[in-house]
């Protein structure tokens, strides 16, 4: 555009400023332009519009307003890009204006100018018609009905924590009311919060995500902004913020509750709180843009009245005073407290304590009793949620975290105080809760000033809300996706109504891989895709094993089991998740070189002792046996099956992976073709309606057959189902077994299911299962097989239908043998059993190898590893003197073999 410029070309929109902002800003501007530049603009009237001194008036004005209204937490629409030589010689009006400024020394007003202003009024782009539809997808996800028991178990956790606060004693042991809820993407940890509400909860939900982050609930951009932008602030100053952040929270709350209660007549009021929750939970309701609307206002109130102190100035606080950081780098995992390790006062702490007890006393019907049951004032009564809180766990450039100075915040008001309300923080990442940090600790939570105790972090939100009842579903139909879907975390059925198959998909993967695109080679990308379906162990000791663990649970979908209650290990792993394992088998097998070189990252892993293989080669097995199931079914797939991420058909399509093959064909590829002909005809025959399904690997913590307590004294949590019935469900969800260590004579289970119409229609009575025994010694283990049984006594899977077992002596070099019983007429099938020697890891005894060397190579490696005794392991199990009945725990004589 060139011309000449009326007034009517450069309009103004005033910025949100206060005079003294606009000093801040002309005082800025002058401190940083030489003042010969602003001499040269004022004698330049009628000179070239595009001066280089000119320019940077524009440039320096614009950067101190924005950085002002970024300070105070205000709108900034400011756009540098803007202020540019492209934009004074577009406005040649614009230099008088910057004349003027400079003649006045009141530079502020030329932010102002629309022109170097972002045109939209939302903080971000506008949403395309594809984020709108986004947006309304996922609010409707969020808003289906709630299914399970994890809002009962989070409300007794948070009764529980109250009770722990107080003490026993004069002291208490407990930091301060705040605890966190950590655990892997989609297991529910928003709603978990929000859900709160129907115990007669008052929830007060705060999102904090990034705000390039589109996912629902949304940002709420008053408490986001606040205390997660514009970190190049003091210690000092953030502290101010997070104090007048809390008093503004309290003192709405308290205007808010009290109105509505003053409605009422004294008495119940849980109406209130029922309205309240309603309006406030509604992720979309003009009530929260209200209420953080006047939280806003008192925040900025509340903070020009805290004095702040300079960096220069000395606080009254003792200097000898150790920070959290120092605290918890000199006690450990220890909980002290030294009355002379006291912290810092708060900048602002008298408005927070004041406004919290002013709270508390105004709305005393609510926290102490809510009505004529005499609720226990243990039971949590205000919730205030920070969801996506990872933010507050970053380093500033100014050497502090957030989350240290909010939690003295939240101690400095809770800390003498009974009434049961808790700041709660959800995030997928660790480190909000600190749980796998080592012991000399880096940037914990774990101990706090003075060493007080913290709440170890909820992890218990359920698993499998959606899943088919055993009894709805055919067993012929447990491939299809539809039924699938439901198993594992609650995220993926809650993406059916409104989304094609292909788009959940691609959604798992992404979120499995924290990528668009699998990148085998990546380390945490390939141990999570290989992870979720073999079911690697990861060595507790190994220096890398925290930090893996943290970045699977935060990235990689990776579980969180639960956390010491020293907070010093995490007990994590992947669940049973059938479309995971879907996901994760088609991602390794979609390009051909995919398999073999995460494989290998495996190996490298193995090498460097992060990854455990199992005494008797239990992870090669698991290696082994399943992929030789994924090769299978990928040579002729059927049409119509859901084999890649682009499947757009109908819900009652099969995935692939999940699909029955053959017992008869399975053996036939994993041990060649003429694997039937080594044993008698009957043996075919016996199998010939016999069909395996295993898509993943789950691993048991105790004996299929444990000894159970009398009927009298055993509990829900200590029976046991059927044989029957333990098979038909692994059957259902597409599952396989690793058994424990303490496992009697065998180490896997396939479940086996015969379609045969002659047993009837009842699906117990069609169930059977392929029994693996894993060796990796020197000698031959044959012998052993003749003992596999499953009339033992920790097994007990007795059935009229023949079984199999397959023990594979992965170290030694013998030829394969079968073995399978004549039947005996009129005999009753309890014990008859298929029996199969497979010794090696060659083509020779898995002649499938043969058309994959690389995938063979690997095998072999892990096997050659497990040959390999480690210095490191001879001392530690020569320590544990006693610990079993084996000759490397019994014979010291070993260390100078």
């Amino acid at each position: 555009m060139s011309g000449s410029s009326t007034s009517q070309d450069l309009p103004m929109t005033l910025l949100p400023l206060t005079l003294q902002h606009r000093d801040k800003i002309d005082q800025t501007v002058l401190r940083t332009v030489p003042p010969d530049f602003l001499k040269t603009i004022v004698q330049s009237e009628g000179a070239d519009t595009t001066t280089v001194e000119s320019l940077l008036v524009v440039i320096y004005t614009i950067l101190a307003a924005s950085t002002l209204l970024k300070r105070e937490h205000l709108k900034d629409n400011l756009d540098m890009n803007l202020a540019s030589k492209e934009t004074l010689q577009q406005h040649p009006k614009l230099q008088e204006i910057i004349r003027h400024a400079c003649e006045m020394r009141s530079f502020s007003h030329i932010a102002d100018l629309e022109i170097f202003q972002i045109p939209q009024t939302s903080d971000l782009p506008a949403p395309s018609s594809q984020d709108e539809d986004r947006s309304n997808f996922l609010y409707d996800s969020f808003v289906r009905p709630y299914v399970g028991k994890a809002v009962d178990s989070f409300y007794e956790y948070l009764k529980n924590n109250n009770v722990k606060f107080k003490g026993d004693g004069l002291e208490r042991p407990y930091y301060a009311k705040f605890c966190s809820i950590v655990q892997s993407s989609g297991t529910g940890k928003s709603r978990l919060m929000t859900e709160l509400r129907k115990k007669g909860v008052i929830v007060l939900y705060m999102n904090l995500r990034d705000p390039s982050d589109r996912g629902f609930p949304m940002r709420d951009l008053v408490p986001a902004r606040i205390l997660t932008e514009d970190m190049d602030c003091t210690r000092a100053e953030y502290t101010a913020r997070c104090c007048a952040f809390f008093t503004a929270t309290f003192q709405t709350l308290q205007e808010n509750l009290s109105s509505k209660l003053r409605r009422l007549r004294p008495g119940n009021p849980n109406s209130v709180i029922k309205i309240w929750n309603d309006q406030m939970c509604n992720m979309c309701s003009e009530a929260r843009v209200e209420f953080f609307q006047k939280v806003r206002s008192r925040y900025q109130e509340t903070l020009t009245k805290i004095k702040v102190p300079k960096p220069e100035e000395k606080t009254n606080a003792d200097p000898a005073a150790p920070t959290a950081e120092e605290t918890a780098a000199k006690l450990g995992s220890m909980s002290i407290t030294d009355e002379k390790n006291m912290a810092p006062k708060l900048e602002g702490e008298s408005f927070v304590t004041t406004s919290y007890d002013n709270m508390l006393r105004v709305l005393q019907h609510i926290f102490t009793e809510k009505d004529e049951d005499k609720v226990s004032n243990n039971d949590p009564k205000l919730v205030i949620a920070f969801d996506e809180a990872y933010p507050l766990s970053n380093m500033s450039r100014r050497g502090f975290r957030p989350s240290h100075i909010i939690g003295r915040t939240i101690n400095s008001y809770s800390k003498n105080s009974d009434a049961s309300v808790w700041v709660v923080f959800a995030s997928t990442t660790s480190q909000v809760a600190d749980f796998s940090a080592p012991q000399s600790i880096h940037n914990s939570l774990r101990v706090a000033v003075a060493g007080q105790l913290l709440y170890p972090p909820y992890t218990h939100l359920g698993w499998d809300q959606n899943a088919d009842p055993l009894s709805g579903t055919s067993v012929n139909d447990v491939a299809r996706f539809d039924h699938i879907v439901g198993f594992g975390r609650p995220l993926w059925k809650s993406l059916v109504e409104k989304r094609v198959i292909a788009e959940i998909l691609r959604l798992a993967a992404q979120k499995l891989c924290k990528s668009k695109i699998f990148d085998p080679s990546d380390t945490n990308q390939a141990l999570a895709v290989l992870s979720q379906r073999f079911g690697l162990d990861i060595c507790f000791g190994h220096p890398d094993a925290v930090s893996y663990l943290e970045k699977a649970v935060a990235s990689h979908l990776r579980v969180s089991f639960s956390t010491t209650e020293n907070r010093m290990w995490a007990f994590t792993g992947y669940p049973s998740e059938p479309l995971l394992s879907c996901v994760a088998a088609i991602l390794l097998h979609r390009v051909p070189t995919n398999l073999a070189v995460a494989l290998g990252v495996l190996k490298r892993k193995v090498d460097g002792g992060m990854v455990e293989i199992g005494q008797s080669g239990e992870l090669t097995s698991r290696l082994l046996l399943l992929l030789a199931k994924d090769l299978l079914i990928r040579q002729d797939p059927p049409k119509g099956v859901i084999q890649d991420l682009h499947y757009e058909g109908s819900g009652e399509a099969e995935l692939i992976d999940c699909q029955k093959v053959s017992v008869i064909d399975f053996l036939e590829y994993l041990l060649g073709k003429t694997f039937w002909s080594r044993t008698v005809k009957e043996a075919k025959v016996a199998f010939q309606h016999a069909y395996i399904n295993f898509s993943h690997w789950v691993s048991m913590t105790d004996l299929i057959s444990p000894r159970v307590p009398d009927e009298t004294d055993a509990d829900s949590l200590s029976a046991t189902c059927s044989a029957e019935e333990w098979t038909l469900r692994h059957w259902h969800r597409t599952s396989a077994v690793q058994c424990c260590h303490l496992q009697p004579l065998v180490n896997k289970m396939i479940p086996i299911y015969f379609e045969d119409p002659a047993l009837g229609s009842d699906d117990l009575n069609r169930v059977s299962q392929i029994f693996i025994s894993d060796k990796v010694g020197k000698n031959r283990n044959e012998e052993g097989l003749g003992f596999v049984s499953r009339k033992h006594d920790s097994i007990q899977c007795l059935s009229n239908l023949p079984y199999i077992a397959l023990l594979l002596d992965l170290n030694v070099k013998t030829k394969l043998t079968v073995t399978f019983p004549e039947k005996e007429p009129n005999h009753v099938e309890t014990d008859r059993c298929l029996r199969i020697y497979a010794p090696g890891i060659s083509e020779t005894t898995f002649p499938f190898l043969g058309q994959h060397p690389d995938i063979r190579r690997e095998l072999h490696g892990l096997v050659s590893r497990q040959k390999e005794v480690p210095s490191q392991s001879i001392l530690e199990a020569l320590v544990k003197f006693g610990s079993t009945a084996r000759l490397h725990n019994l014979q010291w004589e070993l260390q100078d073999a």
